[in-house]
């Protein structure tokens, strides 16, 4: 299939073996990337314990310090009240603002009764297993197995790392598994819904049906454990999910400004400017944002190779909602992940991909750290710059096809 040749693929006919050694040395796309991540991440480093030994922490943001689990262990005392009406309440002003199966995972979480460290198990299970499944793919590929290895290695530690399993199967070709991730990842985030739509035009009509199916059922199954009745779980989620949007979505604070990198930010950036009331703006932005997205997928993205319309998707999916804390960056690993093999498969095959290099080295500052790009003093923000980067990232995947033809692969097995 056309479309598969543009994931993370593997040669066929031992076209992985280059040269008389049977090794591909790292395509330079990639070797530049690389570097600049280190330095992104040496940036961050150096000016935050230069911050903090100077004792400038009121003056420039800076993430390692404070509470590093403050979004994980906020919870505790309201989840004493599960089952009950009271539980949707929440006590002052916290709030499980997640759907229902969000809201049932961080109960399953803190019922273990080592929140923080089976957290942090589990995702150093998915970084160790997403490395590994690069490493395999870039040495089948004919790169020496210590690059391969400190290549995402490197890559992951220094920046935000996860990645998703849903789409990885979505480029083997298991539409119906890879449907079913996303309807499950949809009712608990609501917005990886729109993965589903990369099934249209592959037209696996069965495989986009389960995963609504799943989204659905998986939030009533939600509804009715969380209690105390369907309708009182159904609506107290309605009201903490969306009344956390509204009351986002109307702030105009420094946090804002620094972590969320939402479009509506620099929507909002522009009607304070032309003095419009920010409470007129959500309506009219989430029906151009429908629009524009509707544009996009079906005038252009429809007939484009798989990584545009992934990279389309994810990038909107990310910079879309009203509220996009720097957290939901590592949904760009998978499409980013998709876009470097383009580049291992144009190396192998002498040619230019238009466009591949600007959209890759995009990535860059837009997983370091908000830190970087945010000093009040002089009016920088980080949310408001990284917004403006996704806005281009979007726009390098509905212009350029990051296609090349010449190489035949299919995507490598995990096993």
């Amino acid at each position: 299939m056309a479309n598969k040749a543009q994931g993370a693929s593997e040669p066929e006919n031992g076209a992985s073996r280059g040269g008389a050694g049977g090794r591909m040395r790292l395509p330079a796309l990639l070797r530049r990337f690389w570097a600049w991540t280190a330095v992104a991440f040496g940036l961050m480093v150096l000016v935050a314990c230069i911050e903090r030994a100077m004792g400038f922490s009121r003056w420039h943001y800076n993430p390692l310090t404070g509470d590093r689990y403050q979004d994980l262990m906020e919870f505790p005392p309201v989840y004493r009240m599960l089952h009950t009406a009271a539980f949707f309440d929440g006590l002052g002003n916290s709030r499980v603002a997640y759907p229902p199966l969000g809201a049932a995972i961080y109960a399953l979480l803190y019922a273990t009764g080592h929140a923080i460290g089976v957290y942090l198990t589990t995702a150093a299970v998915w970084l160790a297993g997403a490395v590994w499944g690069v490493r395999r793919a870039l040495m089948k590929w004919g790169i020496g197995g210590a690059t391969a290895t400190l290549f995402p290695l490197t890559v992951a530690l220094a920046s935000f790392p996860i990645a998703g399993l849903g789409t990885w199967l979505f480029l083997r070709e298991r539409e119906d598994a890879a449907a079913v991730l996303w309807g499950l990842a949809a009712a608990a985030k609501l917005y990886p819904l729109l993965l589903l739509a990369l099934l249209l035009p592959r037209k696996k009509w069965r495989a986009f049906g389960l995963g609504v199916a799943t989204f659905a059922g998986a939030t009533a199954a939600s509804l009715r454990w969380l209690g105390p009745t369907m309708g009182v779980a159904w609506r107290g989620s309605l009201r903490n999910v969306f009344g956390y949007q509204g009351r986002r979505a109307s702030e105009w604070q420094l946090h804002e400004l620094m972590a969320n990198h939402t479009v509506f930010n620099l929507v909002k950036f522009g009607a304070m400017i032309a003095h419009v009331p920010l409470a007129k703006l959500t309506l009219p932005y989430y029906a151009c944002g429908a629009l524009a997205m509707g544009w996009a997928f079906f005038g252009r993205l429809w007939k484009m190779p798989v990584a545009n319309q992934l990279l389309a998707v994810t990038a909107f999916m990310v910079m879309f909602p009203p509220v996009s804390y720097f957290y939901t960056l590592v949904h760009l690993y998978a499409p980013l992940l998709v876009l470097l093999f383009v580049a291992v498969r144009a190396e192998r095959a002498g040619v230019q991909v238009r466009g591949l290099k600007l959209t890759v080295m995009l990535f860059v500052p837009l997983l370091a750290s908000f830190m970087l790009f945010t000093f009040p003093r002089v009016l920088l923000f980080g949310g408001l710059i990284q917004g403006g980067m996704l806005v281009a990232l979007f726009g390098c995947a509905v212009r350029y096809p990051f296609a090349v033809p010449e190489v035949k692969a299919e995507i490598p097995s995990a096993g």
